[in-house]
């Protein structure tokens, strides 16, 4: 439900736990960003005799991610902006510190995927829907972290995710999983542009292996049986700065959790392909690596 300016997301009773989560997440100030969905308020309302929980938000009326690229091809300046966005929203999540320079505790949100962000306009993106995410306080216990339960969407679930070996002595771990998890919406944004040459209908990744909503089991199957991965061909690499995007993602979703790159990084690397740059070179990027 929308005005002109605010969203309302409406949560049944059995969506509690996720309401608070979401609201409580939402309402730290330290989250505030250009990348991260805008809040105001939660309340609680009744519906007749049923209770209910609402998160009241910004309202953007591009809508999601995913819906956008399959209605639109990207330039490659469209790319940078919304790819740029993305990952800046990632890195401050995952920051120990505001931009203003102020401690915060890192979030990790668990289920980065392409209907999980909205369009602030039409080429700016800013990360939603945090009823899964987790603040990353250290003085929470391995047992806290062990609880918070084995959650996100199966199609972009990192290796260590869906075989249950995540590491939760180090908190970087969390981190690790959204890198991947990012990596695989960056591979969808880079898809749509029309910077590889021919642009295909959107195709969500590992579309055409798996359908709309694959189990747990077959994702086991592709990515950690089969170290599968979205394909990247051959014609993106032509344009060189699409070479060095494909680069970063790869780097982002290898099976290693510790060898990937963290989203500052990304950032770092982003940051670099300024808006006056249509092509970059990698010998760029070399310090970056």
């Amino acid at each position: 439900m929308c005005t002109n300016t605010v969203a309302v997301k409406i949560f049944p009773c059995e969506d509690y736990a996720s309401w608070k989560n979401e609201s409580q997440i939402l309402a730290d100030t330290n989250l505030k960003h250009e990348s991260i969905l805008q809040f105001f308020t939660a309340e609680e309302r009744y519906s007749g005799l049923q209770k209910e929980y609402w998160l009241i938000t910004a309202y953007h009326s591009e809508g999601n991610l995913k819906d956008f690229l399959s209605k639109n091809i990207l330039s490659w300046r469209d790319l940078q902006n919304t790819a740029g966005s993305l990952v800046s929203g990632v890195a401050h999540l995952h920051s120990d510190y505001t931009t203003c320079g102020t401690p915060k505790i890192p979030i990790a949100h668990r289920d980065i995927k392409s209907t999980n962000i909205l369009m602030k306009n039409r080429q700016e993106c800013v990360l939603c829907d945090f009823g899964i995410a987790l603040r990353l306080d250290p003085s929470l216990s391995v047992e806290d972290f062990a609880n918070s339960g084995q959650v996100g969407t199966a199609r972009y679930m990192a290796p260590e995710v869906l075989e249950s070996r995540v590491n939760l002595e180090d908190l970087e771990s969390f981190k690790q999983m959204d890198v991947y998890s990012m990596a695989l919406v960056l591979w969808e944004i880079a898809s749509r542009c029309d910077a590889i040459g021919e642009v295909k209908s959107h195709e969500l990744p590992f579309g055409s292996k798996v359908r709309e909503q694959p189990c747990m089991e077959v994702m086991r199957d592709i990515v950690l049986h089969g170290r599968g991965r979205p394909e990247i061909p051959s014609s993106w690499l032509v344009h060189q700065g699409m070479h060095f995007l494909c680069d970063t993602i790869t780097e982002c979703w290898d099976h290693d959790p510790e060898a990937r790159l963290t989203a500052h990084c990304v950032a770092e690397r982003n940051s670099t392909m300024g808006p006056e740059t249509d092509c970059l070179l990698q010998s760029s990027f070399s310090n970056f690596s």
